[in-house]
């Protein structure tokens, strides 16, 4: 009995790949940047204690970090929105802090 290997199905070369189109490039860029513009509008929110705009700007970036699948971003703007959904006055130290880890997990992407 003739036993040969089983064939493995072939693989398309790289070339017949379809490419991606134009707006399917680059779309971790744009995430990143859009995070950065955030950050730099929740940074601006918080030195006017603006806590809707801060409000409001963490939880679009979130969605985003959401479908990006950037846990630690999620996480961070998590912890925003929970020092800001209190139902208490705004610890503005506490969000400061909480501010601080979000600029860090930016940085890190």
């Amino acid at each position: 009995m003739n036993k040969s290997k089983p064939s493995k199905p072939s693989r398309p070369e790289p070339d017949s790949l379809l490419p991606l189109s134009e707006s399917e490039l680059g779309l971790d860029d744009l995430f990143l940047a859009s995070a950065r513009q955030d950050l730099l509008s929740i940074e601006q929110a918080l030195a006017r204690r603006d806590y809707c705009a801060i409000q409001q700007t963490v939880h679009s970036l979130k969605g985003a970090a959401m479908i990006f699948r950037v846990p630690a971003t999620v996480n961070a703007a998590l912890h925003i929105e929970a020092v800001l959904n209190t139902g208490l006055a705004v610890d503005h130290d506490q969000l400061t802090a909480a501010c601080a880890a979000l600029r860090l997990q930016i940085e890190l992407l």
